[in-house]
């Protein structure tokens, strides 16, 4: 059972990032972050955040 919550909380939060980094202004992609920095921190993030909810919370 928390192994599904985390991973539909991920998921959540994956979406929201996504739709807030969409919303930026073009030069925050030139001036604040390179290539695959956005996609690595979304995504590694998202992984902790999952871990936790889903295996640490269930101990």
């Amino acid at each position: 059972m928390w192994m599904a919550t985390g991973e539909r909380q991920a998921a959540r939060i994956r979406n929201l990032y996504l739709k807030a980094i969409l919303r930026q202004d073009v030069s925050f992609f030139d001036k604040e972050t390179h290539t695959g920095e956005v996609i690595g921190r979304m995504s590694g993030d998202t992984v902790l955040i999952q871990n936790a909810m889903g295996e640490k919370v269930g101990i």
